[in-house]
């Protein structure tokens, strides 16, 4: 019990002396502003003057700044799910399809023209296309996309234009479908 009474009072002691300097001297001058008596409280105004002085003179130190950990970059909805955030867009036919560099503002491209040169078939029957400009993109295994074989001599006109989450599509001019692809070269 001695001890519960010793300890209890050391907190109560050592509450006051962290007391802040300015709100005492406050409170000191608005307990002297209570008192009806004029010459009373006058005599309490003296005695609480100095200790209001202390109070002011004394500099106040600034918080200590606690050094913030460093969050982590905002993760967005489609970061949550699995998918990658959609490229950022292509200045150079040559680059359409790879990991861009940042484009200049006005420059970026999303979808290029061109003809194929040469196509062919997986073993899965997918279509490889190699395009004029050197690209070689090829037809994704999950595209259902049933694509015939042109007339002998007839040339494809194609347009590959950026898609949703990040993909590209093929079109073949005079054609309504639209093929799922990936750039190989």
């Amino acid at each position: 019990m001695r001890i519960l009474l010793l300890g209890f009072t050391a907190i109560l002691m050592a509450g006051p002396a962290y007391g802040d300097a300015p709100r005492d001297a406050l409170g000191a001058m608005v307990k002297c502003a209570e008192i009806p008596d004029p010459t009373e409280r006058l005599k309490c105004f003296d005695a609480a003057i100095p200790g209001a002085k202390n109070a002011l003179a004394i500099p106040e130190k600034p918080p200590e700044k606690v050094a913030a950990p460093e969050k982590p970059p905002e993760k967005s909805l489609l970061d949550w799910f699995g998918f990658n955030r959609p490229p950022t867009p292509v200045t150079r036919p040559e680059d359409f399809g790879k990991p861009p560099p940042e484009p200049a503002p006005g420059e970026a491209i999303t979808e290029i023209k061109a003809t194929v040169l040469e196509y062919a078939r997986t073993r899965r029957g997918k279509l490889l296309f190699v395009l004029d400009n050197g690209q070689v993109w090829r037809q994704l295994d999950g595209d259902s996309t049933e694509v015939r074989d042109p007339p002998p001599d007839t040339v494809w006109k194609v347009t590959i234009e950026t898609g949703v989450f990040g993909s590209y599509n093929l079109i073949i001019e005079g054609r309504n479908s639209i093929i799922k692809v990936s750039r190989i070269k």
